[in-house]
């Protein structure tokens, strides 16, 4: 059997389906330890955060993220919120940071959907998401409720290299 192709796009072109090539550089990529692991167990991501720690390629990688985050936040009083903070180390470059996730896990300020952010309006003056946006199953509606949580002039930074 060949390769699985894509329809056609509108000017011909067709494409050929990476789904499968996608998962083989998933299974190369996997650390060790994570291999086979649930990616809802708060256990994996306890792991994720502790291999992130110690690899100082990804590590150094964080950082520069992170430095280029903090460096381009908004000032003022109002919060900086953080989704999907599990394996982050980000209050380490943002102070009073509010870290969040979906799971309870240690280090983190809010167990939360963000889908339905708890904010009043205006009352943010940055989200901040690293690896999460694969994760939302209706982006839109997420788009909506930060559109909303973020104050005039606020930002939102997005990192998603997968």
């Amino acid at each position: 059997m060949g390769r699985q192709q894509r329809e056609p796009s509108p000017v011909g072109i067709v494409m050929p389906d990476l789904t499968s090539a996608k998962k083989a550089l998933r299974r190369l990529l996997v650390h060790p330890l994570a291999k086979g692991r649930e990616l809802d167990d708060p256990g994996t991501t306890i792991l994720r955060k502790r291999i992130l720690q110690e690899k100082k390629f990804l590590r150094s990688i964080y950082e520069e993220w992170y430095a280029a985050i903090a460096n381009r936040v908004p000032r003022g009083n109002q919060p900086v919120l953080e989704l999907g903070s599990g394996a982050g180390f980000l209050p380490l470059t943002i102070p009073d940071l509010i870290t969040s996730d979906i799971l309870k896990l240690p280090d983190i300020s809010l167990v939360l959907d963000a889908h339905f952010l708890p904010f009043k309006a205006s009352s943010l003056r940055a989200i901040v998401m690293i690896d999460v946006i694969h994760h939302l199953g209706d982006v839109r509606r997420f788009l909506h409720e930060a559109t909303r949580c973020v104050k005039p002039g606020g930002v939102m930074f997005m990192i998603e290299p997968w």
